[in-house]
């Protein structure tokens, strides 16, 4: 009879969770190695063979050595030629963080063929013996796809033989054993709506402007442009509105808060009022967007007359207009319109995975390795500097576009032995790795 369809051989959830605990596991037991790929520079026509071949680049990844006793292979040995060392090594490292760290800037050069998984031939430069190993063969179903997905690549690999190999990783070892690498994550929200409102004129002045569609998505406060038959007229939209309740206020107070990225970042009292009842007076902010956190704030005042505003939580989303004040109600109107710059758009035309974006702006660029037109968002990695709110993200080959909403880092990592300088600098004069005394204390 056929498979039950009322269990499932490995969910996504599942395949998740067993590739999050392998990396976990590399993470904890492993060791830091440089990962070279080799770049073809020239091929035989007649064999298909490489006739040459460079190491440029060295990519940080983490490794298991499954040698827990020592090298394998034949060791050193005493040869016609003089003394040949035949050690080997088998490494285990992960597919998923292979994909991520290494195969997406591979798969950007032409010179590298099939970057999509370890090659046959690729140098692992091994810090703890400063040697390199030539990945001789590359394993890729053991363990055989547990919850129905492959997890590691087992490497066996041999001490490299130099033969006139050229390229810059052998220029200095040492810049390699430092070499460091980020990972960040950017989602991008859909696409927001633009805000309108009804302008109010009386005696030829603006004097009101009543909001009709607060709007969505705006990173920043939205400008308001008044037309119309009159002139001078100014308006300023808020994303948060501010008020104080209760007290029995001989004049109540004035609040403007700043919003950036959907946070409330400051607040300035522009009246303080006066005659508050401290013990019934309560401050209300405006809640925020859907799915948005609202802010914390807590008032001072001082002899009924709010003097302070503390931000304990600036909360989020807060990206639609709440409150428009006339700043000049201008002159010689008899009719006005009201207009707000838009909101952000979203993603226009389709995206080439992998290939380079820039920012519009900032002049930003990174390396996008996934992307979403339904939810909305682009995953970019290894970013040459930060990507401004608002910004305009652009693909260098496909010509897509998408306006940065949301920036969220979700992952880093840090220049090997981030964790303590100090015990990276002093761990060398504790114990003493020399031939002759391996183990022993200085």
């Amino acid at each position: 009879m056929a498979r039950t369809t009322f269990f499932t051989h490995g969910t996504r959830n599942e395949q998740f969770l067993l590739q999050n605990l392998v990396e976990e596991h590399l993470k904890m037991f492993g060791m830091d190695v440089m990962y070279c790929p080799r770049e073809i520079m020239q091929t035989d026509g007649v064999f298909n063979e490489e006739v040459i071949g460079e190491f440029n680049d060295g990519y940080l990844i983490e490794a298991y050595m499954e040698n827990y006793d020592g090298f394998q292979g034949g060791g050193d040995l005493l040869t016609k030629f003089g003394v040949a060392q035949t050690d080997e090594i088998t490494m285990i490292i992960s597919q998923q963080r292979f994909t991520d760290l290494i195969s997406q800037f591979l798969l950007i050069d032409p010179d590298y063929k099939a970057p999509e998984r370890p090659q046959e031939g690729d140098l692992i430069y091994l810090p703890l013996t400063n040697n390199y190993f030539e990945i001789k063969f590359v394993e890729h179903e053991e363990p055989f796809y547990q919850l129905g997905k492959g997890y590691v690549y087992k490497l066996k690999a041999e001490l490299f033989e130099y033969s006139d190999e050229q390229g810059d990783i052998f220029d200095g070892d040492e810049d390699l054993v430092d070499y460091g690498y980020t990972v960040k994550h950017y989602y991008l929200t859909t696409a927001g709506t633009t805000a309108t409102a009804t302008p109010i004129v009386d005696g030829g002045a603006l004097t009101n402007l009543f909001i009709s569609d607060n709007g969505s998505s705006y990173n920043e406060v939205p400008t308001i442009t008044i037309g119309g038959d009159g002139t001078g007229a100014t308006a300023e939209a808020f994303l948060v509105n501010i008020t104080v309740s209760g007290g029995s206020p001989i004049t109540s107070a004035v609040i403007r808060a700043v919003v950036k990225e959907g946070q409330i970042r400051s607040i300035n009292i522009v009246s303080g009022g006066s005659g508050y009842d401290e013990d019934r007076a309560t401050l209300n902010v405006t809640a925020p967007d859907s799915g948005g956190i609202a802010a914390t704030l807590v008032p001072t005042f001082t002899n009924g007359t709010l003097t302070a505003i503390n931000i304990l939580s600036g909360g989020s989303g807060y990206k639609s207009v709440k409150l428009i004040d006339i700043t000049n109600g201008g002159s010689g109107y008899t009719s006005a319109t009201a207009t707000f710059s838009a909101a952000p758009s979203g993603i226009t035309g389709a995206f080439t995975v992998p290939e380079v974006v820039t920012g519009s702006t900032t002049g930003t660029t990174a390396n996008l390795v996934e992307w979403d037109a339904q939810e909305g968002w682009v995953k970019l990695k290894t970013p040459t500097g930060t990507f401004a709110i608002g910004e305009l993200i652009v693909g260098a080959e496909s010509g897509a576009q998408i306006v940065l909403d949301n920036r969220d880092e979700q992952a880093t990592a840090d220049p090997k032995y981030s964790e303590s300088v100090t015990f990276e600098s002093l761990g060398d004069d504790i114990i003493d790795f020399s031939e002759g005394n391996p183990f022993g204390m200085v």
